[in-house]
């Protein structure tokens, strides 16, 4: 049975905004560009405006993205591996940062339990497993004063690795930024 949870507390209220844009327009993908047959030798010219576009991605979701890559170095995030899962915390001290990170995860997550797979040029391999096996994922969410905790399980074995190879990739596109999705948008074009 798949479950969700967002437990809000006191001090998340400022980030019902947030939370309630996200219910209107999916913000969706940790991922950037659409692969319609570039190969890596069109890379060269490619401007990084591109690199946040997906099959079915809005101007606020690309915004969200550069905003995200852009400030890289000011979010900073906690992966605890569970026998069963992952909990993540991620956050920034930055407010209007942290909003747009809020609302990235939420949208993401609601595009995951959609099936709506963006299939962007630079998105991680492990992005199809957890799009195949979405009626697998348990998904809590907790909105802090700075980010947001996500606790996300499975009892499928495929599945929770999957989940824990992706917290990694997530936060090693927060410590290294655009460098990282390039080299998965590689990864995914071999």
């Amino acid at each position: 049975m798949k479950r969700r949870t967002i437990l809000l507390t006191a001090g998340a209220l400022v980030l019902l905004g947030g939370l309630a844009y996200a219910n209107r327009y999916p913000l969706e993908h940790m991922v950037m560009s659409r692969m319609h047959g570039m190969g890596a030798g069109h890379m060269g010219g490619m401007g990084m405006g591109h690199m946040f576009q997906g099959v079915d991605t809005t101007e606020a979701e690309e915004a969200e993205l550069r905003a995200m890559f852009d400030a890289h170095a000011q979010i900073t995030r906690r992966v605890e591996n569970l026998p069963n899962g992952i909990r993540t915390v991620t956050e920034t001290a930055n407010p209007e940062l942290r909003d747009q990170l809020v609302s990235h995860v939420v949208g993401m997550i609601d595009r995951v339990d959609q099936g709506r797979d963006p299939r962007v040029m630079i998105q991680s391999l492990t992005l199809d497993i957890l799009f195949k096996n979405r009626a697998l994922i348990v998904t809590e969410m907790e909105p802090t004063d700075t980010g947001i905790i996500v606790i996300q399980t499975s009892a499928d074995a495929e599945t929770v690795a999957a989940l824990q190879k992706h917290a990694a990739e997530v936060s090693d596109l927060a410590a290294r930024g655009i460098v990282s999705a390039q080299e998965a948008m590689m990864a995914r074009m071999h």
